[in-house]
């Protein structure tokens, strides 16, 4: 089946009747997401958006989410967070941070910082790799990042958030999007008055992680914050958190009506969930997948992890150092192997070993016996 921008982010009735989760879910409404026009004259025509995640986000995990990507799916997909005070000193698609693969056009950096200057700076030479938009980060809770006055804490003044955004409006005419929390505190009232904010300061769509700064990533989102959101704004609402299976994207979707879904952490267990909520959807599989199903049972998603896994390695061995790929290893596995049984004797074996050839050998042995992914598991 081709993908269609007329009817972007679509399910057909009875198209996939044997979806487990299509039977369940309505269709998707019209996106406004896919009325953007971003870098390189594309359009974005399938809803679910990979996240950006400090040491993960790179290219060697991109190209692994490719890999489960509908066939001819155009799809947005961010870098891990980049920081403004770095990015004018770096040599931009050469780092191990901002490493594009070819025919990367569809990538979103997202920035960290505050000052006008070094935004410039960093705009300028984030050329070189071609973006598709730009990010302000304005929801990384961790302390170190808020003693700078930068990602979630630019929610805790709304006036100062919004010379940062028209700044970065005034430097670029790529797709500009704000990815935030609920704020410093649970005010739903202030988080739609700070949506209508970026709107108006020149955002051209955002991304609610409805928890706010204290909660990381505790407790439960509330996804009826994003549906607040997205009824007070004009331009497209992207959601995110606590999005752990194929079905609670789509049942985000149902009951928030945004215009598309952030993956993030959960795509290191299960970075097929984009081939599910595809196949829900009706789209193909991924290109030499062709007349596969998408795994769905834990035996079957716990042979796929094993696959997974093999290509990650791959990709870290043809992009990265030998120094730099078992640090990038470890960090992936010790989010991914939550969701895997006897995952975190796997991780403790990898981190024992000296360098990436070694621990390709641990995998092997790991996954030479079947292996079980479950559903669901605890982010905090």
């Amino acid at each position: 089946m081709a993908l269609s921008i007329q009817n972007p982010l679509f399910l057909l009735p009875g198209s996939v009747s044997a979806s487990p989760v299509a039977s369940q879910t309505p269709h998707f409404r019209s996106s406004r997401l896919a009325q953007l026009t971003f870098g390189n004259g594309r359009r974005v025509d399938f809803p679910i958006v990979f996240a950006p995640m400090a040491g993960l986000s790179h290219v060697a995990f991109r190209q692994v989410v490719r890999s489960y990507l509908p066939a001819g799916a155009q799809a947005v997909l961010f870098t891990e967070m980049l920081s403004t005070r770095l990015l004018p000193k770096e040599d931009v698609g050469h780092t191990p941070q901002t490493q594009v693969a070819p025919g990367e056009q569809d990538l979103v950096p997202q920035l960290l910082g505050n000052d006008e200057r070094l935004i410039a700076q960093s705009l300028e030479k984030l050329q070189a790799i071609s973006p598709a938009g730009i990010d302000i980060n304005m929801g990384c809770p961790v302390s170190k990042v808020l003693k700078h006055n930068w990602g979630v804490a630019l929610m805790g003044d709304i006036g100062y958030a919004e010379k940062v955004v028209r700044q970065t409006r005034r430097l670029t005419t790529l797709p500009l999007s704000v990815k935030m929390r609920t704020g410093l505190t649970d005010d739903p009232e202030y988080l739609v008055d700070f949506a209508r904010m970026l709107e108006e300061a020149g955002a051209d769509w955002m991304t609610l992680h409805p928890r706010i700064q204290a909660h990381h990533r505790k407790g439960s989102a509330n996804w009826s914050y994003i549906a607040r959101v997205r009824e007070a704004v004009r331009v497209p609402v992207v959601g995110n958190g606590d999005i752990q299976e194929s079905s609670d994207v789509l049942r985000m979707h149902m009951e928030t009506g945004c215009d598309g879904v952030m993956v993030a952490r959960a795509a290191t267990a299960r970075p097929w969930i984009f081939w599910q909520v595809g196949e829900a959807l009706g789209l193909p599989p991924p290109s030499g997948r062709e007349n596969e199903r998408a795994p769905r049972s834990p035996a079957e998603e716990g042979l796929e992890s094993g696959r997974a896994l093999n290509r990650f390695c791959d990709e870290l061995e043809k992009h990265f150092l030998p120094e730099q790929q078992l640090p990038r290893l470890r960090l992936f596995l010790a989010w991914g192997h939550k969701w895997l049984f006897f995952g975190h004797y796997l991780g403790t074996r990898v981190n024992r070993c000296a360098d990436l050839p070694a621990a390709r050998k641990v995998i092997d042995a790991f996954f030479a016996e079947p292996k079980t992914l479950q559903p669901r598991t605890s982010l905090q």
